[in-house]
């Protein structure tokens, strides 16, 4: 993992998702294996139940969003979330799974990289990570100059998801 001088910290949001059981727990274990790691969780939104999207029959998730923060340098954050999800235990290609962590939004950073694009491409398509990040961090700016986090959320969702 990319770790930056101490004392240097930036700030992300992260998606968490879990359709096998214990979903709850599965979601409690990333908060665990977060602070392990030296990530600290500075808010949380509710958690939603959601319908997989593009993906083969499977249950609902169970998805939260957090707003984090550490000493990890943009391309980290992806090593994070990664070592948040523990051995990964996919079957299926987009099947079910105990948990996935996404990197969402970094603070200030946007990313065409082949292993992690910023802001997340579905953060516009999925109600729940929209609504999720104008809810931990309303006025950032996914894209430099482009509107924020909040006005996205107002002129995209319907109004059962505005915070």
């Amino acid at each position: 993992m990319s770790v930056m001088a101490p004392g240097d910290t930036h700030r992300a949001v992260l998606a968490l998702g879990s359709n096998l059981p214990p979903r709850e727990h599965h979601l409690d274990l990333a908060l665990t294996r977060l602070a392990e790691v030296g990530v600290m969780v500075r808010a949380a939104t509710e958690r939603w139940n959601t319908r997989p999207v593009d993906a083969p029959p499977q249950p609902d998730f169970l998805n939260q969003l957090l707003l984090v923060e550490a000493a990890i340098e943009d391309g980290g954050w992806l090593e994070a979330a990664q070592r948040c999800e523990g051995p990964r235990r996919r079957w299926v290609p987009k099947g079910p799974r105990e948990l996935d962590v996404d990197v969402v939004l970094v603070e200030g950073v946007v990313s065409s990289d082949s292993r992690l694009v910023l802001p997340h491409p579905a953060l516009g398509t999925r109600p729940y990570l929209l609504s999720g990040a104008s809810r931990l961090v309303p006025l950032w700016r996914p894209l430099p100059g482009g509107p924020t986090v909040a006005e996205l959320a107002r002129a995209r969702l319907p109004p059962e998801w505005w915070p």
